[in-house]
């Protein structure tokens, strides 16, 4: 037997508004006596109330939406990068009575499709460009925090033109400065750069590192090699090419943890000693063999950090756009070695 709000107010001898009241603990005016028959009576029935039937009769439809950014078409679930966020995410959401819906943002299309389709509470958009950006941004009404978006300063400077607009960024110039540095301090100058594929005239995560580590190599007046720049589709051709840099560095651990398998295949890894520094810091990364060196920049404590941005605009106690920069830790393991041609 299906069982309803109605049913429960006629076995409980209330009125339905008095049931709904007690489920959405707005039940100010009932007796303790009867919200806990009415309570009984939903846990005999293990009662859930239809949160789309809820949508329609609340402004609150308790549901958020999560959109990854990505140039392909169906969203990598193996990337720890992925799932950590979301993880973050979700013990949140959990906590403060949220439902989490998970889209793969690639075209405008997309974005409209959600706009039909899903009535949201608050989005949080992962790994958005400008273009994309201000597709989103004028498309949607809801409040949005945005995680590892880097836009226009114009944008930065003039958040008060953009109401319910959050951000929420990792220092990626100064992130990638960082490890290059270190490796120019181990004696390395020929250091390769390895990211997933990415718009260089784009502001956004990777095109943010590329300058940091350029900046770095620069500042020690040490010129850019544009060969030793390479993408994920590069393997053989980094593989080819190896004899021309000492170190690299990879703009995800999960990309670097591959490059060291596939260097280690080919037998080059250990002979050369070619050292290796990855981003992110995931789960696995202490694990790798040898225990990866990488940028920490604790994902699963910056998805936590987005949803509680949105549930404090949500329930109205955060009202002011904002900037949130994170900081990142260089975290030395294994994976690094002197140069002998230190000087």
């Amino acid at each position: 037997m299906k069982i309803t709000i109605k049913k429960i107010a006629e076995e409980a001898g209330v009125s339905v508004t008095t049931v709904s009241n007690v489920i959405n603990n707005k039940a100010n005016r009932v007796s303790d006596e009867k919200k806990e028959l009415i309570n009984q009576i939903i846990k005999k029935y293990d009662y859930s109330p239809n949160m789309n039937a809820r949508a329609l009769v609340q402004s609150s439809s308790h549901l958020i939406g999560l959109l990854y950014f990505s140039e392909r078409p169906r969203l990598d679930f193996t990337d720890p990068f992925v799932s950590e966020v979301l993880e973050g995410i979700e013990r949140v959401a959990k906590e403060k009575g949220f439902f989490t819906l998970i889209h793969n943002i690639t075209s405008q299309q997309d974005i409209e499709d959600i706009q039909k389709n899903w009535k949201f509470d608050g989005l949080i958009a992962v790994g958005f460009n400008q273009a994309f950006f201000e597709l989103i941004n004028e498309s949607i009404s809801v409040p949005i925090v945005f995680i590892d978006t880097h836009i226009d300063e114009r944008v930065y400077n003039n958040l008060h033109e953009y109401p319910d607009r959050y951000f929420l960024n990792t220092d990626d110039f100064n992130a990638a400065y960082k490890p290059t540095e270190y490796l120019i301090q181990k004696g390395h100058e020929q250091i390769a750069f390895l990211s997933y594929d990415f718009d260089l005239t784009q502001s956004g995560v990777v095109q943010q590192r590329y300058i940091g580590y350029m900046s770095a190599l620069n500042a020690h007046g040490i010129d850019v090699d544009e060969k030793l720049i390479f993408t994920e589709e590069d393997f053989d051709l980094l593989l080819s090419t190896s004899e021309s840099f000492t170190a690299i560095l990879v703009t995800a651990d999960y990309l670097a943890m591959q490059l060291i398998h596939f260097l280690k295949e080919n037998k080059i890894f250990y002979e050369r000693k070619i050292s290796v520094i990855g981003f992110d810091d995931i789960k696995y990364a202490a694990l790798n063999d040898p225990p990866l060196t990488t940028v920490r920049l604790d994902q699963l404590a910056k998805g936590q950090k987005a949803m509680e941005i949105l549930v404090s605009v949500i329930d109205g106690t955060k009202k002011d756009s904002e900037v949130f920069n994170l900081n990142s830790e260089l975290v030395i393991r294994k994976t690094v070695y002197e140069h002998k041609n230190k000087k």
